[in-house]
């Protein structure tokens, strides 16, 4: 082990493989600006909603992680210097480490990359205390990050895990997966994704990305699974799962849906909602559908004699 000089072999190794394989962050990690209102909204069928994730989130066509712009230069700089580490095959950057390409870059007390048998690649990439990810308006905050080649997965974990954009802020208790293979974040442990006054908790949530027509990535669809509660306009929804489409305005939840709408409440195995067209409904899979309606007081039932 040494510490690097700018005219060291490891050095030049370090920039080869910097400039030639940088990749960390794609488009699943840019939460959209956009998350579109998610006022509750619902799917005519289910396979409209819940959509494969093949075609819900194309694979990055890089294959892997994109930190940015492979034409444009990588940088990675630290506080207290750079070393190389040739029999462990490791470059580890120590305070304030960042290492930037683009618009996207990856920011902790300690940076390690793993790399591979020709020094070229990175199987891994280790980011330990006050991780910051940040890719376009998009930020991921974490204790520790961990980048993994081979299943093209980004882990972010530690206390008060966030993801933040304009004006989406997604926040997580055990854990932050960003599956770049599949252009999704998943979201685990106490999970809750908030836009304007719409607020989705559940066990899990995974936001799901493709690009649009000038390949700009876009949310494509929200699902959240157990305990499910959405908090939307002064209405709540509790189900076992719950899946919007921002493209459709539509949404849908099902397992033991219970809706309250002020003093009105429905329950039923599925309900659907389209937003768009005005039309909701409740149905029971295969169970009797229940309705409460709570009559108005009028003033001379009211009124104190």
């Amino acid at each position: 082990m040494k510490r690097l000089a700018m005219n060291d072999a490891p050095h030049a190794r370090l920039k080869t493989a910097l400039m030639a394989k940088a990749r960390l962050l794609g488009a699943a990690v840019l939460l959209p600006t956009v998350l579109a209102a998610t006022s509750v909204a619902a799917q005519e069928a289910t396979t409209d909603v819940a959509q494969d994730a093949s075609a819900a989130a194309p694979v990055s066509a890089s294959g892997g992680m994109d930190f940015g712009d492979d034409t444009q230069p990588f940088e990675l700089g630290a506080d207290q210097g750079i070393e190389w580490r040739s029999k462990e095959k490791t470059y580890t950057a120590r305070g304030n480490a960042v290492a930037k390409q683009g618009n996207s870059s990856i920011g902790a007390d300690t940076l390690v990359f793993y790399t591979g048998s020709d020094d070229s690649s990175f199987d891994r990439i280790l980011a330990t205390g006050s991780v910051k990810v940040t890719s376009g308006s998009s930020v991921g905050y974490g204790d520790k990050g961990d980048y993994n080649a081979t299943e093209k997965l980004l882990l972010l974990t530690g206390s008060n895990l966030k993801i933040t954009s304009d004006n989406d802020v997604v926040t997580a208790r055990d854990r932050i997966e960003y599956w770049t293979g599949r252009n999704a974040i998943t979201a685990i442990g106490n999970a809750v994704v908030v836009r304007e006054d719409t607020r989705i908790h559940g066990d899990k949530a995974t936001l799901y990305f493709a690009n649009d027509a000038e390949g700009k990535s876009k949310l494509s669809q929200i699902e959240a699974d157990g305990k499910v509660k959405v908090l939307n306009n002064g209405q709540t929804i509790y189900a076992n799962h719950f899946a919007y489409n921002p493209d459709t305005d539509i949404a849908l939840m099902t397992g033991d849906v219970r809706i309250v709408d002020g003093q009105n409440e429905y329950r039923g195995q599925r309900a659907e909602i389209d937003n768009k067209r005005k039309i909701s409904r409740i149905l029971g899979g295969g169970e009797r559908v229940h309705t409460f309606i709570k009559p108005k007081k009028n003033a001379a039932s009211t009124a104190t004699p």
